[in-house]
């Protein structure tokens, strides 16, 4: 997966689409949806980050390197 640069909309969900399906997520990735919990979001891109979050604290999504 590219490096991430959530800055749309779009890439938020096309991040959420993909770790859904892959299971996977690198740190990079990771470290960039803590960073993004800081942010200012939309309700629905805030919804989608502490989704894939939670799937990490559930270990339904592993982190690669």
């Amino acid at each position: 997966m590219a490096a991430l640069t959530l800055k749309s909309d779009r890439a938020i969900a096309e991040l959420f689409y993909q770790v859904s399906h892959s299971g996977n997520l690198t740190r990079t990735e990771s470290h960039g949806l803590r960073a993004l919990c800081e942010n200012a979001l939309g309700e629905d891109d805030r919804d989608a980050v502490n989704r894939l979050l939670h799937a990490i604290r559930r270990g339904w999504v592993r982190i690669s390197d």
